[in-house]
């Protein structure tokens, strides 16, 4: 019997390696059946759980990055290497082939972890399916925040309904906030002398379950907080709020906090394929990362605004913020310097803080943005069992700087009467709360600064692109060609063109 389990065990160690080594490598892997293969709801979710977190992890890291950081003010081109750098991202050029992989990527790549969450076979995989429940709300939320209504209660049902129906995106956001309560539980109250351990087959979180409740906490707080706007003029969604935000003001409940940040590492190697995504987009070729010679083209054009140069070196703010030496690097000689959205000008590189090895974490959420998050719920008056909103706050801005190797110094203190960064010096605490999250995720996850931008609002007086052909930032994309041509009868019904894009907000931006 013994012999047999070690044989098992081998076969198992095996498949798992290989199917790490493809899930970034292979654009197909876990998502298209081989009808000469084994099924894909053959395969145990230890299997089935590496390729599942990390391909939509690669969308995440990449596209959705680059998307929400050059809708607003965050990246610019190096028009003085690369021609007409985001000509359609400056000049609101949204169309349904407009970022489209956001869609297409992530919608069918969550559709591993519903497999890993619906599966039946023998074991008591109760671990696994609390994290892929947690994992593939993390995403699902993004579309919904990106897209409004989605397929949901028929997402992933693949050949049993080729022609998935569209959920209301507030009805959305409480299931996914029932999916995580049902993850939580599910991982609390499994028989623990039976639940089969996710150890390395857990690519971003080594199998530590409490670390997988913190995140799921966390991003509760987050699904909850992106409805507070709402709350303030509609009664029933602050009830709701308030209902839903007593399970997190229970003694003992955790969210993320310093030195939990949520990433993903599957093995990236130094090796064309297999870096880390953000770093082999973004950074340098194999071998020579680092080296000016052998750069990437998107490195090569990606580079901060005028706007957020002249916020971090103390022009606007009067204070000088050493994350911006992090998060950028000269281009050429000794000043980092910015360029105007659709500007003839050059700007810095990418920075140390941003693209630090091939082989670097990815980061999926940080401790900085829950410190945040909990900031703002506590400021509002929901969340009640924990620190002050103004301890939250600087905890979250200290976290930023550790993330990105600055140097903090007397920060804090030189910001906290300045308006617009500083919690004494701002009239409207979520202004400093959401323009610090803006500084601090800008690069990591611009999705993130886009989606609060429309929420709130803030930053506050950011500009548009010097091409810009309408007069504010788009609230959302539009259903991709795909779903026109696959899903035609469910998603015509919208009637979307690119007026949707900027005069059609997501349910929760009141603003």
């Amino acid at each position: 019997m013994q012999a047999i389990k070690r044989t098992i065990f081998r076969i198992n160690v095996g498949l798992l390696v290989l199917l790490i080594s493809l899930s970034y490598s292979c654009e197909d892997v876990l998502v298209n059946e081989n009808p000469n293969g084994a099924n894909l709801n053959e395969l145990t979710p230890d299997v089935v759980m590496p390729g599942a977190q990390t391909r939509p992890s690669v969308t995440f890291m990449t596209t959705m990055n680059q998307l929400g950081n050059t809708m607003i003010a965050t990246w610019s081109g190096n028009a003085q290497q690369i021609q007409a750098p985001f000509f359609d991202e400056f000049s609101n050029q949204i169309t349904t082939d407009f970022y489209s992989g956001v869609w297409d990527n992530l919608y069918v790549r969550t559709g591993n972890l519903t497999n890993i969450v619906n599966y039946d076979g023998p074991g008591n995989y109760d671990y696994y399916k609390g994290a892929s429940k947690i994992l593939r709300t993390f995403y699902i939320q993004y579309l919904v925040d990106i897209y409004g209504d989605i397929p949901y209660t028929d997402m992933h049902l693949r050949g049993n309904l080729l022609f998935p129906s569209y959920d209301d995106q507030e009805d959305i956001y409480r299931f996914l906030i029932e999916d995580i309560d049902e993850a939580i539980a599910q991982i609390q109250n499994t028989d623990t002398s039976t639940a089969i351990s996710m150890g390395a087959s857990d690519v971003m979180l080594n199998g530590n379950m409490n670390h997988w409740i913190k995140f799921g906490n966390t991003l509760k707080l987050r699904l909850l907080v992106r409805l507070m706007e709402k709350a303030e003029t509609d009664g029933e969604t602050d009830s709701f709020i308030v209902s839903e935000i007593a399970s997190l003001n229970q003694t003992g409940v955790q969210f993320l906090t310093s030195g939990d940040d949520v990433t993903i590492n599957p093995g990236y190697s130094d090796e064309a394929t297999r870096m880390n995504p953000f770093a082999e987009l973004y950074g340098y070729l194999p071998g020579g990362f680092g080296d000016p010679a052998s750069t990437t083209t998107s490195n090569a054009t990606v580079g901060p605004t005028t706007f957020l140069v002249d916020f971090l070196n103390g022009n606007t703010t009067g204070v000088v913020d050493t994350r911006l030496a992090r998060l950028y690097t000269p281009r050429s000689g000794a000043t980092i310097i910015g360029n105007t959205q659709g500007g003839g000008g050059s700007n810095a590189r990418l920075g140390l803080g941003l693209l630090s090895s091939p082989v670097q974490d990815g980061y999926i959420m940080t401790a900085s943005e829950s410190y945040f998050l909990q900031s703002e719920a506590v400021f509002r008056g929901y969340l009640t069992n924990g620190s002050s909103a103004k301890a939250l706050f600087q905890s979250g801005i200290t976290s930023s700087f550790n993330r990105l190797g600055a140097s903090i110094g007397n920060y804090l203190t030189a910001s906290d009467n300045v308006d617009g960064i500083g919690w004494e010096g701002t009239s409207d605490k979520i202004e400093a709360i959401i323009t610090q999250k803006w500084i601090d995720l800008g690069g990591t996850n611009g999705a993130e600064t886009w989606i609060e931008f429309n929420r709130t609002g803030y930053p506050s007086d950011m500009p548009m692109p010097d091409i810009a052909s309408q007069p504010n930032q788009a609230k959302r994309l539009l259903y991709p060609t795909s779903e026109y041509t696959g899903n035609s009868a469910n998603v015509s019904a919208y009637n979307q063109n690119l007026d949707t894009a900027f005069n059609t907000p997501i349910f929760w931006d009141v603003n």
